[in-house]
């Protein structure tokens, strides 16, 4: 519906601006008096366009309009079932029209009648106004929330910039939403209320804590699980293994926690943590800071009572059997009974044994001291990083960094770093091998029978052994080589064919396997030329028979080898112009 008053001297004349007004005739306007009669010269009328329908429930309206005159204000009053006229709504549109000399009590006076028109500001240019918004903060100042208001006809939409500047304007200093803020100027929600800024609230400290490194549950000395629902029963639950200088325990130290801030900026207070302490510790070390506890030597760790203990000796009272299990220990470890069949004890430093090992393995990153012997039913090994020492050793293998001490060993493998030393009170080698990179000393080797048995000094069979296979990796790197030779001959006479992806990673490919291969076999040729050198100059080794080398023994030395057909007593075997020799033995029974 259309409505708009008219005043002229007459009724007729003020029809007549009516219908000019709307470009229509008397018979497509309603028409009500306001005031004026028969002989006024003052005529004042309410032109309405419409259909019947509403022009029977018009909601009360209001219009401004802007005459050389002055600004009018024009109030229609609600039709039928029509809504009255909402005045706040109308002061907020008036407000924001900044017109200019406003006289604020005929607005009022024109208010109160909800009808009429009346002179409110003298003439000049109308203003139209763009969206703007309000702000309001809440009381707690936690969060802020603005409304959108409607745009004048023609009036722009407000920049996002602008928008921030006002709720800046307000007191909002903190928290605003930026993609929030964005979503509600988008939406062109007018007149509702949307949250674009929330304090930040404070972020209370964190209480002191204590992180164990290690599990501080009792051990349970079950078997452990290997998967697929099944156990190894060798291997049990019962020590925690723990390395020098490992962190056994870190103290979290409590924080103040960070203060919030309201949306105004006054600061939110935040509530500090509460501290812990370290517990107490046995062969344990702790910083300055006291933040950290490390152990002080490799071993077992126990938490006991509240208090963190570190041992370096793992020990055994009585046998290593299925009630023990098998033994990884970061450190030594003594075992007081001996070692049964299939179990394995491993220990970075010395393991002593008072009892015999059976068909065990046992390695030691130190010594190794087994007061009995080994019956190793060609299943028994013993390695160690430093020597191994023990009355005898009967097929097993002992293998050791430095030297070997041993009363008998029967048909087993011995290598050592350093001398082998059979020297006690049968002081012999039967059958099997033997090697030294030092000497080897022995009362007998092989046996009446000519048991078959193998002697080496000067360089140990275990680097024979990696001779022959860096020989063969060697050959392999240059065969693969060789291939990628073949593949780069390939590519550069497929390189305008082939797909330049795929040509590309072919390329690479073989680069990258080249230099990989180039790398490897640079290192594999320098220790293998190192080894062999060793080889070459490995003639300064001696075995000495303190009583009989028996026949079916043979002896390298170097590059030499001696093979003994007859019984040879009470002899050193050398190495002298590229062979094997032999004379009168260089040490005597009782000094050797």
């Amino acid at each position: 519906m259309k409505a708009k008053y008219f005043a002229a001297k007459n009724r007729e004349a003020a029809e007549a601006k009516a219908e000019e007004y709307y470009g229509s005739t008397k018979n497509e306007i309603v028409f009500e008096v306001i005031s004026g009669e028969e002989g006024s010269e003052a005529w004042l009328i309410l032109a309405l366009q419409g259909t019947a329908a509403e022009l029977q429930n018009a909601d009360a309206a209001y219009g401004l309009f802007y005459e050389t005159d002055g600004v009018y204000l024009e109030l229609y009053k609600e039709r039928g079932a029509g809504e009255a006229l909402g005045v706040p709504a109308m002061m907020r549109h008036i407000g924001r029209k900044n017109i200019s000399g406003l006289d604020g009590a005929a607005v009022q006076t024109l208010g109160s009648s909800r009808r009429g028109r009346g002179k409110i500001a003298p003439a000049q240019q109308e203003f139209v106004y763009g969206e703007d918004i309000t702000v309001e903060i809440s009381k707690d100042e936690m969060k802020a929330s603005a409304k959108l208001m409607e745009p004048d006809f023609g009036g722009a939409s407000i920049e996002y910039e602008t928008a921030k500047k006002k709720i800046l304007e307000a007191g909002v200093t903190h928290g605003l939403n930026e993609n929030a803020l964005k979503d509600f100027l988008g939406a062109k929600d007018y007149g509702e209320s949307s949250v674009i800024a929330e304090a930040i609230p404070p972020v209370d400290g964190d209480s002191g804590r204590l992180i164990f490194h290690f599990s501080t549950d009792e051990r349970t000395g079950r078997p452990r699980e290997i998967g697929g629902g099944r156990v190894d029963y060798r291997s049990l639950d019962l020590f925690l293994p723990v390395a020098e200088n490992e962190l056994l325990v870190e103290r979290i130290m409590a924080t103040e926690g960070t203060p919030g801030m309201t949306v105004t900026g006054k600061e939110i207070k935040s509530k500090p943590g509460k501290d812990v302490n370290l517990p107490r510790g046995k062969n344990v070390d702790i910083n300055e800071d006291k933040t950290e506890m490390r152990a002080k030597a490799s071993g077992m760790v126990e938490f006991l009572k509240g208090s963190v203990n570190v041992s370096n000796i793992y020990k055994v009272n009585g046998d290593c059997d299925l009630s023990v299990g098998n033994i990884d220990f970061d450190g030594s470890v003594h075992i007081s009974g001996s070692v049964r069949s299939g179990h394995t004890v491993k220990a970075t430093g010395a393991i002593v044994i008072g009892g015999a090992v059976e068909a065990a393995t046992i390695i030691a990153g130190g010594n190794v001291e087994i007061k009995g012997g080994v019956q190793g039913s060609d299943k028994g090994r013993i390695e160690a990083g430093g020597s191994i020492t023990m009355m005898f050793i009967e097929r097993g293998t002992a293998i050791a960094d430095g030297s070997i001490n041993i009363d008998v060993s029967i048909h087993s493998v011995l290598e050592a770093g350093g001398t082998i030393n059979a020297k006690g009170r049968r002081g012999a080698i039967i059958g099997g091998r033997a090697g030294a990179a030092g000497n080897i000393v022995t009362s007998f080797i092989g046996a009446v029978s000519n048991t078959q048995t193998e002697i080496e000094v000067g360089l140990t069979p275990k680097k024979r052994i990696r001779i022959q296979t860096l020989e063969k990796e060697i050959e392999r790197l240059k065969n693969e080589i060789v291939k990628l030779d073949q593949l780069d001959v390939y590519l550069e006479k497929s390189k305008e064919k082939m797909d330049p992806d795929t040509w590309d990673r072919l390329f690479r490919s073989g680069a990258e396997n080249r230099r990989v291969d180039g790398q490897s076999l640079e290192e594999h040729t320098i220790e293998i030329n190192d080894l062999k050198y060793e080889l070459e100059h490995a003639t300064e080794s001696k075995v000495h028979v303190l009583d009989t080398a028996f026949g079916g023994t043979r002896i390298i030395i170097g590059n030499g080898i001696f093979k003994v057909t007859a019984d040879i007593q009470y002899a050193s075997f050398r190495y002298k112009d590229a062979e094997v020799t032999y004379g009168p033995c260089e040490l005597s029974k009782a000094k050797g």
